[in-house]
């Protein structure tokens, strides 16, 4: 009776242990069992008896678990639904985190510096429907409702303020063989260096693209901004080539950007000014044995500025029929993990609508009338994490009394 009750108690140590703890330590369960044979309490047959029901209780247990996990991935895979009609959704987002510091010398002898911290977040997703040959796209951003920024500045007016996140772009792609028809807003759909357009500008509009691989074209007409009932247009077209001779890839690409008369009549500086502008851009990638090379150049003329010396966008004693061109060399590697690149640009007064081209070259000058240098390095920590540094030195082109600027720029960067 004694050793009935033993056994009893032992059994519903061991079980309570289980469901408790929630698995079995089966070293532990022998030692004890070890135990009450040594001390006679329990013969060698009795102790297997209890070995084996414990073993039971233990892969009982374990399928419960499995079970609720089961359910568990079940619930949660059940919140998540594509529709019938869509074959595919990829959703994909990047966070930059970066520290800016700008020293700038001002005109009346002063320096000037100004240091913060900065976050950009975007996420987005493109559903496919390949039965009917188009797609969606959705993305969303922080930063204003600029068109040349996405990011957020860290407690900007405010203790710990948070920043804004706005829709970034949505359009909807239809492709039949080597044409593709975009309509909303979108991604810059011309081949471009990083200084005529800013990165994060979102053409609203539509664009047609015919690309049969060493040939395309692209054609656009554009709602730039609205004016009353009215909105200024921006009309579009690129011819270019893409040509693989070996290992070296070569792309040129010709376009010519016409802004209407709505745009022109609130933005031109004079009657006679408009905003014609063409634009020659031209790349070559080779590689060379671990390295990676890839140098491109862009000039671009805008053909309509015109006007008196002082008519022009800047004012002053500008010409804006000899302020009209721009242009940018430059020279970008990649070795390994390791990336760099250098670039040296001028743009003139006149040369490009200066609210569209790249941001951060020019800040604390001006938009235009600049001539500096950008240099870049990266290391990619992971695959899907890599640190940054970028210096853009500028200064007035022509302009004597404006400012000259060193901006510097840390980025932590993460793709999922």
């Amino acid at each position: 009776m004694k050793k009935t009750i033993i056994l009893f108690l032992f059994i519903t140590a061991i079980c309570g242990g289980i469901l408790y703890g929630g698995q079995c330590q089966a070293s532990e369960v022998d030692n004890l069992i070890d135990k009450l044979v040594e001390k006679g309490i329990l013969s060698d047959s009795e102790a297997l008896q209890l070995l084996q029901e414990a073993q039971k209780e233990d892969a009982k247990e374990k399928e419960e678990l499995k079970q609720v996990a089961e359910e568990v991935v079940k619930e949660a895979g059940a919140g998540i639904k594509i529709s019938k009609h869509i074959d595919s959704l990829k959703i994909k987002g990047d966070l930059r985190l970066r520290y800016e510091r700008r020293d700038r010398d001002k005109a009346t002898g002063d320096d000037d510096s100004r240091d913060r911290m900065r976050t950009r977040f975007r996420i987005g997703g493109v559903w496919v429907n390949k039965d009917e040959n188009w797609e969606v796209a959705a993305g969303l951003a922080t930063g204003d409702d600029g068109a040349t920024s996405t990011n957020d500045t860290w407690s900007n007016k405010k203790f710990f303020e948070t920043g804004d996140i706005r829709l970034d772009y949505a359009y909807a792609r239809h492709k039949l063989n080597d044409f593709t028809f975009t309509a909303g807003q979108q991604k810059n759909p011309f081949k471009t260096s990083w200084l005529l357009w800013d990165s994060d500008v979102r053409p609203a509009g539509f664009t047609a693209n015919y690309d049969i691989g060493s040939f395309f074209i692209t054609a656009g007409g554009y709602d730039v901004i609205q004016f009353g009932d009215n909105f200024g247009s921006l009309y579009a077209g690129q011819i270019g080539s893409k040509l693989k001779l070996g290992d070296i890839k070569l792309l040129f690409a010709l376009a010519y950007y016409n802004y209407d008369s709505v745009f022109e009549h609130s933005e031109q500086p004079n009657v006679d000014y408009e905003f014609k502008i063409a634009d020659l851009y031209a790349s070559v990638k080779i590689p060379v044995d671990k390295i990676k090379f890839d140098i491109y150049g862009q000039v671009f003329n805008n053909f309509g500025a015109d006007g008196d010396e002082g008519q022009g966008v800047l004012g002053a004693d500008l010409d804006p029929e000899d302020e009209n061109l721009g242009w940018v060399v430059g020279l970008d590697a990649k070795i390994g993990k390791f990336k760099c690149g250098y670039a040296y640009t001028q743009i003139e007064a006149d040369s490009c609508v200066g609210d569209l081209k790249d941001a951060d070259f020019g800040t604390g000058v001006n938009d235009t009338d600049l001539k500096g240098h950008r240099i870049k390095l990266g290391y990619k920590i992971t695959d899907h994490c890599s640190l940054g540094i970028t210096a853009l030195l500028y200064e007035a082109l022509e302009l004597d009394d404006q400012n000259e600027a060193n901006l510097y720029q840390v980025d932590l960067k993460y793709k999922f």
